[in-house]
This record gives C-alpha cells, sequence and structure tokens, in this order.
C-alpha cells in the first residue's frame, strides 16, 4: 500500500497507535513497549530507503489474474550500504526491546560487518527467508533458529515495504482474488473493514500492502461455507475480533474501522489484538501468517 504520510506523519500514527493500546489494554503494555522502537525506527528505515531496481517492472496481467504475486521469480538488487544502515539503526532497537535476544543479536551484528551478502541475497525471497533459510547459518553462529528468524525478519521487512510501495501503483487497478499478498505472496496479518458498507482489507504480514478480499471467504483455504466459519471477540471491544475458519483451524484477527475516528497503524494493530490470538489458538486454532509475535512466541523462554 502506497501511504500519502510523510514519514514524520507515519512515525507519529505508530506512536499513538501503541499509546492507545497501553491505555485501552494495560496487560499488553509489555508488549507494546517492547516492540517499540524497533516499529517506528522500522519505518524511518524504509523511508531512508533507496527505491528498489527491478529487471523488469511490467506486469504480466495474465500471470496476475492467475494468482501469481507481482514479484515471483523477480530480481531485486539490494544495495549492501542499505543494509548495514538498516542493521546499524534496527539492531539496537532489538537489543533494547528484546535484551534476551542480546548475545544472538551480537553474534549477526559482527557476522554482517563481515558477510554484507548476506541480507543481499535473502531480501529477494521475501518471507521464506524469515522461515526457511537460517538454519545453516544459526548452526553456524550458534544462534537459536527461531530468534535468527524473527532478527532477519525484522532487518528484512523496511526493504519488503519499500518494495511493496514502489510496486502497488503497477497493480491497484488490477483484480487480485486470492487470499494472500499479491506483492510478495505472504499470508495476512490483520483485516480491516472500512468504508460504510464495511469492505474486508487484508494486510501483509510482510511487506504491509493491503488488498480488498471478500467477507465470507477464508484466504487461507478459500471456504465461503458460512457454517465453517465464525467470529469471535470481547463483550466490551466488540469492533476488534478473530475471523476463524473450521475448514483449515486457521484465523486472522481483524478491526472494524467504522466508527473509528481514525484507524490504528496496521503495523501497530496487531500488538493490540494479542488477546483474540490467545482465544482463537486455545480454541485450537493457528495463526495463518507467520510474523514477529507469533515466532515470539515459540521463543518465550529464550527471550
Amino acid at each position: 500500500m502506497v501511504s500519502s504520510e510523510t514519514p514524520h506523519q507515519t512515525t507519529q500514527t505508530i506512536e499513538e497507535s501503541l499509546n492507545r493500546i497501553k491505555n485501552d489494554i494495560p496487560q499488553l503494555s509489555g508488549i507494546v513497549d517492547a516492540f517499540r522502537d524497533l516499529l517506528i525506527n522500522g519505518a524511518i528505515a524504509q523511508s531512508e530507503l533507496p527505491i528498489p531496481q527491478f529487471v523488469d517492472e511490467k506486469v504480466d496481467r495474465l500471470r496476475f489474474s492467475q494468482g501469481i504475486p507481482m514479484l515471483h521469480e523477480r530480481k531485486i538488487h539490494v544495495d549492501r550500504d542499505a543494509i548495514m544502515g538498516v542493521s546499524e539503526l534496527l539492531i539496537p532497537s532489538m537489543k533494547k526491546g528484546f535484551p534476551k535476544l542480546d548475545v544472538s543479536l551480537s553474534k549477526l551484528e559482527s557476522f554482517l560487518k563481515e558477510n554484507g551478502a548476506f541480507l543481499d541475497e535473502l531480501v529477494p525471497t521475501m518471507e521464506s527467508i524469515a522461515i526457511d533459510e537460517p538454519e545453516e547459518l544459526a548452526r553456524q553462529l550458534e544462534i537459536p533458529t527461531l530468534e535468527l528468524q524473527f532478527i532477519c525478519y525484522e532487518l528484512t521487512r523496511p526493504f519488503a515495504e519499500k518494495i511493496s510501495e514502489r510496486v502497488s501503483p503497477l497493480i491497484n487497478e488490477l483484480n487480485w482474488s486470492k487470499g494472500y499478498c499479491p506483492v510478495c505472496g505472504s499470508w495476512p496479518v490483520i483485516s480491516f473493514w472500512k468504508g460504510s458498507e464495511g469492505r474486508r482489507f487484508l494486510n501483509c504480514s510482510f511487506c504491509g500492502q493491503d488488498w480488498p478480499y471478500m467477507r465470507t471467504q477464508c484466504p487461507f483455504c478459500e471456504n465461503n461455507d458460512n457454517e465453517k466459519q465464525e467470529i469471535i471477540f470481547s463483550e466490551d471491544r466488540n469492533f476488534e475480533h478473530a475471523e476463524l475458519c473450521h475448514e483449515c483451524m486457521k484465523y486472522v484477527v481483524g478491526i472494524d474501522t467504522r466508527n473509528m475516528i481514525a484507524a490504528p497503524h496496521p503495523l501497530a494493530a496487531p500488538l493490540g489484538l494479542i488477546y483474540l490470538d490467545v482465544l482463537a489458538q486455545d480454541r485450537g486454532f493457528q495463526p495463518g501468517s507467520t510474523c514477529a509475535w507469533n515466532i515470539l512466541e515459540k521463543t518465550e523462554r529464550s527471550i
């Protein structure tokens, strides 16, 4: 999604969204404070990145209509200096927010200074770098794999967001009917109901792109049987919900923004819905996307 906000306005919106979560749900103050610098500095890093260069910026409309994301098999050049700049900004933010990751962060920081091409090779694979690739490096650096996944996810996300900003104008007028991101192919982390009719928009867990999607269909398995779908919410916060699919047993959290003066920033909003993640997972459902907080959930004992 291309935002009309200036970098200062974006960081201010993130800050305001995080403060609202703390005021409304004090029990989430710890997780909000842990992510605060990382989210704000990630937005700053994204704004300062050079525009990525593509081998071919044309959209293959046929492939796109068949559900092939814009960046599928695209080659993207990422400047090494930009990678180091993002690392120098975000690694201290992670050390501050997640002090128990300090050893792993320091090891990767030293590695990057001598092997800057590491992320240059991984960025084009988008979300998969946070899930599959770091295992060999984790063994080499003696870093727990899940911790390395979290770190790589956060270091590469500003690049993914910059790429999405570049690509969005090329695809915004095209039809996309899939539940995964039309830019990078990642799954949604949150849905927003917008406008007088409550149109549903999904927001990508990795590059931040949003796209319209049917309210009556599961984005993960395309089940559209109302009898196999369910929405759960808290009575005192009925504008926030989790959308459950009994077919694939996955869910996505969501916010109905129709009566809001200002919707929360998509980067901050999922943090305020963690209580719904807990409710859904207690009932046996799994999050449909991989994102920072559910990677961290798996590494709870180490951080």
